[in-house]
C-alpha cells in the first residue's frame, strides 16, 4: 500500500515541489492538500491548480477536512499554522513531518509534548547533505572550537522572511553546544560599529544574506591563526528538500510515537 500524504502549505513553493515528488513516487500518493482559509484557490481541484493529475483532491483549510486519518502530514507552512497542526495531528493520531522554519523554543517543546501520542520529525532542513553538514560541524567544533573562531554565513533568496535561516540556527546551536555554550550566549547576529575589544573566543558570528533566487547556501567557517577550515553546503534547487521530506514521511509512517531526528531517518 502506498503511503498517503497530506501536504500543508500545498500551494506554496515547497508544497508544489513536495507534490511533484509524491506524484513521481509509486510508493506515495496525495491524500489531502491544505492551505490557509482565505486562499483564493480554496476548494478548487489541486491538480488543476498545479497542472497535474492528483486524483480529484481538493484544496481544503485544515487537515481534519482533508479526510485521510491514516495519512502522514508534511507541513512546510508558517509557524502559527504549524503550531495548530501539531495539536490537530496529535488528536487525529497522524504521523507528522515538520519542515517549517522560524520555529521557537516553545514550538519544539510542543512537538516534544505531542510526540507522546504520534511519531514526529522536526527538521530545519531535510537534505542528506545538510544533515551531514550538521554532523561535521559538531565534530569540527569539538576539535577546533577552543583555538578557532566560528562564523556561520547563510544566503537565501530575496523572498525568505526569517533570518537567520532555520538551518543556520541549527548549525549555531550545534556549534555552541560543542564548545560548552548556549545559542543565546554565544551567537552574535551580524556586526556594526566599533568593537569594544578583541573577539571573544566563545563567540559565534551569524550572518544572513538575502538576494535574487539563491536556493540556500550555508558555510561554517573555522578561522585559526595561519589556517582556516570551511564546511559548506549549496542547494541547487528545492527538489532536494522535497525528496527528503517525502522519504521521511515514508520512513515515519509506521513508527511508534516519539520525537525523531533526521539522524534517525538517515541512520547517521
Amino acid at each position: 500500500m502506498p503511503t498517503d500524504i497530506i501536504i500543508v502549505g500545498a500551494l506554496g513553493r515547497m508544497g508544489i515541489e513536495i507534490a511533484k515528488v509524491v506524484l513521481e513516487d509509486k510508493g506515495t500518493r496525495i491524500a489531502g492538500c491544505v492551505e490557509y482559509a482565505a486562499h483564493p484557490k480554496m476548494g478548487q481541484d489541486y491538480g488543476e491548480c498545479i497542472g497535474a493529475d492528483c486524483g480529484g483532491v481538493k484544496v481544503c483549510p485544515s487537515i481534519e477536512e482533508a479526510g485521510a486519518n491514516s495519512a502522514v502530514v508534511i507541513d512546510f507552512s508558517s509557524v502559527q499554522s504549524t503550531r495548530g497542526n501539531l495539536q490537530r495531528a496529535s488528536k487525529l493520531a497522524m504521523p507528522m513531518v515538520v519542515g517549517t522554519t522560524g520555529l521557537e523554543k516553545e514550538d519544539h517543546e510542543l512537538a516534544k509534548t505531542v510526540s507522546a501520542k504520534i511519531p514526529i520529525v522536526v527538521s530545519s532542513n531535510m537534505s542528506l547533505g545538510v544533515n551531514l553538514l550538521f554532523s561535521l560541524t559538531e565534530i569540527a567544533a569539538e576539535k577546533l572550537g577552543s583555538a578557532f573562531d566560528i562564523e556561520i554565513i547563510e544566503a537565501h533568496h530575496r523572498f525568505k522572511k526569517d533570518s537567520p535561516s532555520g538551518t543556520a540556527r541549527a548549525l549555531g546551536e550545534i556549534a555552541a553546544k560543542a564548545i560548552g555554550q548556549t545559542y543565546g550566549g554565544a551567537v552574535v547576529n551580524g556586526r556594526s560599529g566599533m568593537a569594544s575589544g578583541t573577539r571573544p573566543p566563545t563567540e559565534i558570528g551569524m550572518h544572513a544574506v538575502r538576494g535574487g533566487d539563491i536556493t540556500g547556501d550555508h558555510t561554517v567557517l573555522f578561522a585559526g591563526i595561519g589556517e582556516r577550515v570551511e564546511l559548506r553546503h549549496m542547494a541547487h534547487n528545492r527538489g532536494i528538500f522535497a525528496q527528503g521530506a517525502v522519504a521521511t514521511a515514508k520512513w515515519i509512517a509506521d513508527k511508534r510515537p516519539g520525537l525523531y531526528t533526521m539522524k534517525d531517518v538517515l541512520g547517521l
